[in-house]
């Protein structure tokens, strides 16, 4: 997700104060919000469309005028989710440069979320959504008849309000993530309305799968071109993880120690589902998941310290709520619970014993196959069956229109790295439509303005310039490698060159200590909200660091490699004028202080001089991220 940016907020503010929402029989009347060419308007469409529950719901819409007027469909964006506005969702219009040359672009936040009758319910947006299964009850309860009136069917329909109001013939509709699923539902339901389709990282109609099977059918694939010769410990990572499954399955979780950001040491255990869950944070944070292989590798040696750090590492990527106007869980879990295609009886009162039982014996019927390399139980371990375990029982929700499909241009995107979404995704939705093409881009969820490449950029404008679409990006992107599994002593580090014996090795430990710093720092400044550009965490092993947000790193105790810890201050850490004073220490280690200048040190370990030089380790910088905020599955 991420935000607009404060041209946003202004549009916001005026559109809110609009004074009147229009009847969703009305041509809308948009006006001036302070952006150039940018026009916002209100729309109010019923919270039932077939009059039994009454309400209405104002949707907030804006529309930004095409450089020249051609005539053309306006494209009209859908956001991801379920829950994520679209106004905040876009960094602005650039991105769709190819398109508004020539078309109106509409922009709406979809019912429920953002400026359009957001949804709140306080006690799951401080929730872990992935284990939200009483604070969805409870949102059920504070929702009441109303959660039944947010599916996709009903931003569909919303959607057409939308394209009468505006008065277009025909609409172009451009889908990210579950924002496809509401597309390929508009046209399947509206399709003599539609002119053209983007798909950014597909869902299938039906989707997404609670039970994680799609993702699971991408993991082997992911894994191996992550691997590609570059990880030496192994020659099957897909094997090893299917191993570590296996053992979690006869065994139990995997349990051992955990380092919080305060140096403290805590009891940690992972299941197999939060094996998955390490590998769907990897779509927004691919450290964690170039750190997949070797952590495995370690935990199967019996080391679980890597993998049970990843997987604090990746919790609150995937499973802390946004703030409601980034993202709106109330509605997350009104669509999901109320239209997704759950492995038990619709009519099954929300007894979680039931309806886990009646998931099993569903489950047991799909071959083992469908979900390696995880495993059955941990599909039934899902977050989804969590979160709808007790939502009332809900009636089969208005599903979309008969279609056919129209047979109109249809352009989709798709990482070749993303799980979420994953490219076998794509290759069942494309050959739905005739005249589509697939672009499969090295990059991974939400292609469009990731893709570094270009290639999904080149595709995009030829799309909408009535041009050959070319559905290979020739390009590749030079990833760093996979992270080996850590050393578990000191005598397993190679010297540092030039220094030889116990300093040597004391030196590379510092080094490895530093670079990992770097990449555990990642994950603070993606999703630190409040101040991005600090981090803080805990080692490896044991104590603590810290970032400023003047690029002071602290250090307190910190350990990477078993025996030896480091202490002290670097300022400008991560960049080349970086500087400051490492106290070196732990049982296994040469002692000393070391002063650290640009890319030299010099000092003394053990009571002998040392000196030498090595590059500071490239630190992420917040600047670089797009948002903080990532919807947990979609």
């Amino acid at each position: 997700m991420a935000a607009i940016g404060r041209a946003a907020l202004l549009i916001g503010a005026l559109a809110a104060g609009l004074a009147l929402a229009s009847p969703a029989s009305a041509a809308l009347r948009f006006r001036d919000c302070g952006g150039e060419r940018i026009r916002c308007a209100r729309l109010s469409v019923p919270l039932d469309r077939a009059g039994t529950v009454p309400g209405r719901v104002s949707l907030l819409v804006i529309r930004r005028r095409a450089n020249r007027r051609t005539g053309k469909a306006p494209l009209v964006f859908l956001a991801g989710g379920p829950g994520q506005p679209a106004i905040e969702a876009l960094f602005g219009f650039g991105i769709f440069h190819p398109a508004y040359l020539t078309r109106d672009i509409v922009v709406f936040d979809q019912r429920g979320t953002g400026r359009s009758g957001l949804l709140r319910c306080p006690r799951l947006e401080r929730s872990n959504l992935l284990q939200a299964g009483a604070p969805a009850a409870a949102c059920a309860r504070r929702l009441g008849v109303r959660r039944a009136f947010y599916t996709s069917r009903d931003s569909v329909d919303d959607i057409e309000a939308i394209r009468r109001g505006i008065g277009a013939r025909r609409i172009a509709l451009f889908g990210v993530s579950y924002g496809t699923k509401v597309a390929l539902g508009y046209a399947s339901t509206y399709p003599d309305r539609v002119e053209r389709l983007v798909l950014d990282s597909a869902v299938e109609a039906d989707g997404p799968d609670p039970l994680y099977r799609d993702s699971a059918e991408g993991t082997p694939r992911v894994l191996r071109a992550l691997c590609a010769g570059r990880c030496e410990w192994t020659g099957d990572p897909v094997g090893d993880l299917a191993a570590l499954v296996d053992r979690i399955a006869a065994s139990g979780p995997v349990r051992g120690p955990v380092v919080d950001a305060r140096g403290r040491v805590r009891a940690g255990r992972l299941t197999s589902e939060d094996l998955l869950t390490i590998l769907l944070a990897g779509d927004f944070e691919p450290t964690l998941r170039r750190g997949l292989p070797g952590a495995v590798s370690a935990a199967l040696g019996g080391d679980a310290a890597p993998v049970l750090r990843l997987f604090r590492r990746a919790l609150p990527l995937e499973a802390m709520p946004p703030p409601p106007l980034v993202f709106s869980s109330a509605l997350y879990a009104a669509t999901t619970c109320e239209e997704a295609l759950l492995p038990w009886d619709r009519s099954t009162p929300p007894d979680p014993a039931e309806r886990h039982r009646q998931a099993a014996a569903r489950a047991a019927a799909i071959p083992d196959s469908a979900f390696e390399p995880f495993d059955r139980a941990g599909a039934l371990d899902s977050d989804t069956l969590e979160l709808c375990e007790r939502w009332p029982h809900a009636p089969v929700a208005r599903g979309f229109g008969p279609g056919p499909l129209p047979d109109v241009p249809v352009l989709v995107l798709q990482g070749e790295e993303d799980l979420r979404t994953p490219v076998e995704d794509a290759q069942r939705v494309t050959p739905l439509f005739p005249r589509s093409s697939l672009v499969v881009a090295p990059t991974g969820h939400s292609v469009h303005g990731n893709d570094v490449t270009g290639c999904a950029g080149r595709a995009f404008a030829n799309f909408f310039r009535d041009r050959p679409v070319e559905s290979r990006c020739a390009r590749r992107v030079r990833r760093p490698p996979p992270t080996p599994p850590p050393p578990g002593r000191l005598a397993d580090v190679a010297p540092h060159r030039g220094v030889p014996g116990e300093r040597g090795r004391t030196l590379a430990a510092a080094r490895l200590t530093l670079d990992d710093v770097a990449v555990d720092s990642s994950t603070a400044y993606t999703f630190d909200p409040d101040d991005p550009s600090t981090a803080r965490g805990g080692g490896l092993r044991s104590g603590s660091y810290r970032i400023g947000r003047d690029g002071t790193l602290v250090l307190e105790g910190l350990s990477f490699v078993p025996g030896v810890t480091l202490s002290g201050r670097l300022r400008q850490f991560g960049i080349s004028s970086q500087r400051g004073r490492l106290r070196i220490g732990g049982s296994a280690a040469a002692h000393g202080l070391l002063r650290v200048e640009r890319r030299r040190f010099r000092g003394r370990l053990s009571g002998r001089s040392v000196r030498g030089a090595f590059d500071p380790p490239a630190r992420v910088a917040a600047s670089a991220r797009k948002s903080p905020w990532r919807l947990p599955r979609l």
